[in-house]
């Protein structure tokens, strides 16, 4: 089973770098799945989807949404040099 774990809260078109690839450049390929994560505040679970950005050289993978705050949150999968942003 895969662990996503909190990234960083995101501000639509604020660059925000995943592998070196600003996302809010990029069409973000929904991969019809759902994942549950843990908001970082509260405790609290939410259903976020989980997107692809496809570029030449690599894909990136991630889960997004809006938490209930009017506050957006990115999730990246635990582990492969996962680090938290600052």
């Amino acid at each position: 089973m895969e662990t996503w774990k909190f990234a960083s809260y995101i501000e639509e078109n604020k660059e925000y770098k995943i592998e070196g690839i600003n996302i809010w450049n990029h069409d973000w390929h929904c991969a019809d799945r759902k994942i549950e994560v843990i908001g970082p505040r509260t405790g609290n679970p939410y259903l976020f989807n989980q997107y692809e950005i496809r570029t030449p050289e690599k894909i990136v993978t991630f889960v997004a949404g809006e938490f209930s705050d009017e506050l957006m949150g990115l999730y990246m999968r635990e582990g492969n040099g996962f680090q938290k942003s600052s």
